[in-house]
């Protein structure tokens, strides 16, 4: 279940059909990111590492089935 946040919220209807000025729009980003919760350098470089790790792997597979499959076709279409 979900807790009742402790700060004060407010919700501010934007005037101008829908538009919101610049200042506005920055403090509402900044007090949205303020809620955000970052990862540690460690997480960060662990989590990079992993995505690399899965890129190159993921290059090898798609590389490795290209060369079969152009092997495939120069044998069996392009006698």
């Amino acid at each position: 279940m979900a807790r009742a946040s402790t700060r004060s919220q407010r919700i501010a209807a934007p005037s101008g059909g829908g538009r919101v000025g610049p200042v506005t729009f920055l403090q509402e980003t900044y007090s949205e990111l303020q809620k955000s919760v970052w990862p540690s350098r460690e997480e960060t470089a662990r989590l990079t590492l992993v995505v690399i790790v899965l890129a190159i792997a993921a290059g090898f597979f798609l590389g490795g089935l290209d060369r079969v499959f152009a092997e495939l076709f120069s044998r069996i279409i392009f006698r």
